[in-house]
């Protein structure tokens, strides 16, 4: 199909006007960005491409000139049109800064024009007939070919020539143009040059076709070989190069960043085999396969090496879960269930039939059943009670997972498939994560299934405070919030800066991100950047103006709290006080009760303490409250103290201070001493996290902390019993 140049530029003017207008009604794309410059990239390369191959018909002159004026019209209607329609759309749907939007368009979109146009100039140098069949079978190989790299390799993100660069995963927010990105495009760019004279050697029979494609193919093969050696993907070689550390334990083998400490791997080894244990139990099933675990320092260290830097994920399919050290504790033995359910998964990748994203974390929640230390359903009976509905139906059809907030999408499918494995069995839910066809396996329509679901939900006793729901459940999805990217990027920036002591900047930076994105990490920064710089009026009365647009929020709360604090800060200790007991009657987390309480009390015994204790870093914190319970034990003080301590000798020290010490009379004390147990766990005094444990149990049948005590203590039991066996598998090279 041949269309003459001047009808192929009103063509492709035509497809980019209605695409550009149709992404003006959907989020993410309806702004100038990271999104809108990926798709508009995509149609770049399609429409260049098509377009070289067009005009294959012209006799070529021997220079550039030529071929940029036989393409004027064409190169002005696809640079001009989503432009000023992507700056039109960002005006009139937000107040967005263009700065990092235009650098993804010109660095992602525009260089896709000369892309697609050498691609389709060789195609028509090599090929007579079928040029465009064979433009869109290579267009759709290096669109597709980075699934070879996730499937085989570690890494979740990619570099790739028509999309630039994709992260891993939608929950990494802070995306932008890197020196990395930039060095990227400017290789391809380097390479195209080169492969545009070639190809011109080749359309005046200067060089064999043969020999092109010889050039061609070894080019690309060493390029493929060397991108983890430029940090453009990530191999085993590359992981095993940076995650230095590595222990083997009978059914793992861990490697970890060196800068984790020994005892704490040790300790992580063994969590390793308890909950691979656990699994197996709750799933009748026998995984004897070996796992590779890699636990990486924090977060950004796992973005930059395989992208997903907030999320930890698994590849089933390969058998490796990928963890930050900081937080694994929280994900473990949610990964591990991914893995063991490749045993009995579908598809190349071993996962739930049909890809089922309600079913694969479905099936991965119901086993951990632990959600911030509650039981999936406690969690489901709190967001059913308090309004945060989902049709089951819905959640588990296609992808429809993704289009809820992740935490209510991740507690209902989960109880909704635990529901079905206490009542029906978990060989039933074992096959129905290999086939989702509910009526054959289970023998009921879905409408039945959901309705007994709900039946049940419905009889859940447990304590309902909607407060709480808020906290966990009142969140908005990516595609909800305000110049993502962009704010995501800049308030990453200004933190660093403030952590730095560059309040100043940090409180600018802080201040412009808000202005136009709304984000609660951009107040909460811009107020404590004021606070350091002692400009305690301003940023008590910003706050109070600002807090109450987050009343139907998560962050309700933490502001209320912040904003006591400036009250405290300010001389207002009256005003404070409010605030105080306010949040106290609230109660929407016992970690939140904890440390207003201990505000209360410090306001009261001692209002100059309290003004330090607010002002101080960690450290100046855990030495205020440690100071503290060596002359009244303030059981409210023992979590935040675990919270703010700063290396194992302070932790070790009071959890010697306080064992003997502790008496359990409330749900206040009996969380401490549940909290002690966790963390003299962590340094292996088994004995003495035991006997911690057990008086946590001392406020018989809480229904708010049965399950996570009673999940506390089957896992210091097992340890106590079974670790000194464990460790004679485990060797840490």
């Amino acid at each position: 199909m041949k269309f003459a140049a001047s009808k192929f530029s009103y063509f492709s003017f035509l497809i980019l006007l209605i695409a550009n207008i149709s992404m003006m009604f959907f989020p993410l794309v309806n702004i100038i960005g990271y999104e809108f410059s990926v798709i508009n990239g995509i149609l770049f390369f399609m429409l260049s491409g098509i377009r070289a191959i067009n005009n294959s018909k012209l006799n070529y002159e021997d220079n550039i000139a030529y071929h940029f004026k036989i393409n004027k019209a064409f190169l002005l209607a696809a640079i001009l049109v989503p432009f000023i329609l992507g700056l039109i759309s960002t005006i009139l749907f937000s107040e967005c800064p263009f700065g990092e939007g235009v650098l993804f368009y010109f660095v992602i979109s525009l260089p896709n024009l000369f892309f697609g146009y050498v691609t389709g100039f060789c195609i028509t140098a090599l090929f007579n007939r079928l040029r465009i069949f064979y433009f869109l079978i290579v267009f759709l190989f290096i669109l597709l070919f980075p699934l070879v790299e996730f499937y085989f390799n570690p890494q979740v993100y990619f570099y790739n020539l028509i999309v630039g660069y994709f992260p891993g995963t939608i929950y990494d927010e802070d995306l932008a143009v890197n020196e990395l990105l930039l060095s990227y495009r400017i290789f391809q760019i380097s390479f195209f040059i080169f492969l545009l004279f070639l190809t011109d050697r080749v359309y005046k029979n200067k060089i064999r076709k043969i020999v092109f494609i010889s050039i061609l193919v070894l080019i690309i093969v060493i390029t493929h070989q060397f991108k983890p050696y430029f940090n453009y993907s990530t191999n085993m070689v590359r992981l095993e190069k940076n995650l230095a550390g590595k222990v083997k334990t009978e059914h793992f083998d861990i490697l970890y960043s060196n800068s984790i400490d020994k005892n704490s791997i040790l300790h992580l080894a063994l969590l390793h085999e308890y909950y691979l244990e656990q699994v197996n139990k709750k799933l009748e099933h026998k995984f004897k396969q070996k796992i590779t675990s890699l636990v990486f320092r924090d977060e950004n260290e796992k973005r930059i090496l395989i992208g997903a830097g907030r999320a930890d994920i698994a590849k089933p399919w390969l058998n490796q879960i990928y963890l930050n050290y900081p937080t694994y504790t929280e994900t473990l033995k949610h990964e591990i269930v991914h893995v063991v359910a490749s045993e009995f998964g579908t598809t190349p990748f071993k996962v739930a039939d049909k890809i089922n994203p309600a079913m694969i974390e479905g099936l991965a929640m119901a086993v951990e059943d632990d959600y911030d230390g509650f039981s999936v359903h406690h969690m489901a009976k709190l967001a059913y009670t308090s309004g945060y509905k989902v049709s089951m139906q819905n959640l588990f059809k296609g992808l429809n997972f993704m289009n809820h907030y992740s935490s209510i999408a991740y507690i209902y499918s989960g109880s909704f498939i635990k529901y079905l494995m206490d009542n029906y069995g978990a060989a039933k839910v074992k096959q129905l994560y290999g086939d989702i066809n509910f009526s054959k396996i289970l023998g009921k329509s879905f409408d039945q299934l959901e309705n007994e679901y709900i039946g049940y939900l419905n009889n859940v006793e447990t304590d309902i405070n909607k407060n709480r729901a808020q906290i966990y459940f009142g969140g908005k999805t990516i595609f909800k919030k305000h110049c993502v990217r962009t704010a995501a990027y800049k308030t990453k920036k200004a933190i660093s800066l403030f952590g730095n002591g560059n309040f100043t900047e940090a409180e600018f930076l802080f201040e412009d991100v808000y202005n136009y994105s709304g984000s609660y990490s951009a107040l909460v920064g811009l107020t404590n950047s004021r606070i350091k710089q002692k400009k305690f009026d301003l940023a008590e009365e910003y706050l109070s103006a600002e807090a109450q647009k987050f009343n139907d929020s998560p962050y309700k709360f933490n502001l209320e709290m912040i904003l006591g604090d400036s009250h405290v800060l300010n001389g207002k200790n009256s005003s404070a006080n409010s605030i105080y007991d306010s949040l106290l009657i609230q109660i929407p987390t016992l970690d939140y009760y904890n440390e207003v309480y201990v505000r209360k009390y410090l306001l009261k015994t001692d209002s100059a303490g309290l003004k330090n204790f607010i002002l101080a870093d960690r450290k100046g914190r855990f030495k205020l409250l440690r100071n503290l319970v060596d002359e009244i034990i303030v059981y409210e003080t023992i979590p935040m103290m675990l919270y703010y301590y700063s290396d194992n000798d302070e932790l070790k020290n009071l959890i010697l201070f306080l064992k003997s010490r502790l008496t359990v009379f409330d749900r206040i004390s009996a969380y401490a001493a549940f909290r002690l147990s966790q963390a003299a766990l962590k340094l292996g005094y088994y004995e003495i996290a035991k006997e911690i444990a057990v008086k946590s149990f001392a406020l018989k049948n809480d229904v708010l902390l049965n399950h996570t005590f009673t999940e506390n203590l089957k896992l210091i039991n097992w340890l106590t019993n079974f670790s000194e066996e464990a460790l004679k598998s485990i060797s840490i090279e």
